[in-house]
C-alpha cells in the first residue's frame, strides 16, 4: 500500500461506537452469539436503528410486510447480514463524493450506483432471496474504491493528470491507470477496505474475485458471478454497451458450466433499457 492510500486509510472517519460494539460482541461470542444481544446493542443507537428500519423496508430486501422493530429486522435478515448492513450504511452515509478526477458527473455516478443496488435486488430477490440479501452491502459499496481514489487524487493534486491520462486512453483500461497513479485499482482497494472494516470473509472474497469470477472458490462463486454480471451492466463508463453485454452472456454461460444457474429470462426482464437493447448486438468478445 503506497503512501497516498495509507494516508487515505488513516483519514477515514471512524465507524460509530455502535458498529464497533456490535463487531466486538459478535467476534467474542462466536458460535454463542445471541439475537437479543445484537438487538440490545443496536437499540441503544437511534440513528442506526432508524437506518436499519429504513433499509429493511426498502425494496433492497423484498419483504412483503412492514418491518416495525429491530427484533424483526435481526430475525429476518440474520446476524451476519445485519452486521454487514450496519457497517455498509455507516460508511456510505459519511463519504464525500467528487468524481471529477474520473471525468464523471457526480450526481449521475451516484444515481447509477443506486440503480445498480436496485437492479441486483430486483433481479435476484425472487429466485434467491438469501443471495440478494447477502449482496446488498456489497453492491451499496461497489464503487467506494473509486470514490476514495478520487478523493486521494484531489488531495494529492494529481486529479488533473489522472483525468488527462484517462482521456488519452479514451477512458479505457481504467484499472491500469489507477494502478499507475495509485499503486492499486479501485476494486482491489475496495477489497482491502472491506478487510480493514472487518466485513465477513465471504464478502471480502466476493469483491476480490469480481474481475476473475472463474478463479473464485466454489463456496462464493454464485455471489461473485452475480456481482461480476451487474458490474458489466452498470460500469460507470461502459455499462450496458454491446461489448459488456456480450461479456454478460459469456459470464452466464461460464457460470452454468460450473453448475451455477440464474434465471436468465428474469435477468433480461429487469435490465435497464440501454442494456436490454444492446444484449443481442453482435460484437467480438
Amino acid at each position: 500500500m503506497n503512501e497516498i492510500l495509507s494516508k487515505t486509510i488513516d483519514s477515514l472517519p471512524p465507524l460509530p461506537e455502535t458498529v464497533s460494539a456490535l463487531q466486538s460482541y459478535i467476534n467474542q461470542a462466536g458460535s454463542e452469539v445471541k439475537m437479543q444481544g445484537v438487538v440490545d446493542i443496536i437499540s441503544k443507537d437511534p440513528l442506526i436503528t432508524g437506518e436499519l428500519l429504513r433499509l429493511a423496508n426498502s425494496p433492497y430486501y423484498g419483504f412483503s410486510r412492514e418491518i416495525a422493530t429491530i427484533q424483526q429486522v435481526v430475525s429476518l435478515l440474520g446476524i451476519n447480514n445485519i452486521k454487514n448492513a450496519v457497517i455498509a450504511s455507516s460508511i456510505k452515509n459519511k463519504m464525500h463524493v467528487d468524481m471529477s478526477p474520473y471525468g464523471l458527473n457526480t450526481q449521475h455516478f451516484l444515481s447509477n450506483t443506486n440503480a445498480e443496488v436496485n437492479f441486483i435486488t430486483d433481479w435476484l430477490i425472487q429466485e434467491d432471496k438469501q443471495l440478494a440479501q447477502f449482496l446488498v452491502p456489497c453492491s451499496m459499496l461497489m464503487r467506494l474504491g473509486m470514490i476514495l481514489l478520487a478523493n486521494a487524487l484531489i488531495e494529492e493534486k494529481k486529479d488533473k493528470d489522472f483525468l488527462k491520462a484517462l482521456e488519452m486512453n479514451n477512458f479505457k483500461n481504467v484499472s491500469l491507470i489507477e494502478n499507475d497513479f495509485c499503486g492499486v485499482d479501485s476494486l482491489s482497494f475496495l477489497g482491502y477496505l472491506f478487510d480493514h472494516w472487518k466485513f465477513d470473509e465471504a464478502l471480502i472474497q466476493t469483491i476480490a474475485y469480481v474481475p476473475n469470477p472463474h478463479a473464485a472458490t466454489e463456496n462464493i462463486q454464485k455471489n461473485v458471478y452475480a456481482l461480476a454480471i451487474a458490474n458489466r451492466v452498470f460500469d460507470p463508463y461502459t455499462g450496458g454497451e454491446p461489448y459488456n453485454m456480450s461479456v454478460v452472456k459469456a459470464l452466464f454461460k461460464e457460470a452454468k458450466e460450473k453448475g451455477i444457474i440464474y434465471n436468465y429470462d428474469n435477468f433480461v426482464a429487469k435490465l435497464p433499457t440501454k442494456a436490454y437493447n444492446n444484449l443481442n448486438v453482435d460484437v467480438e468478445v
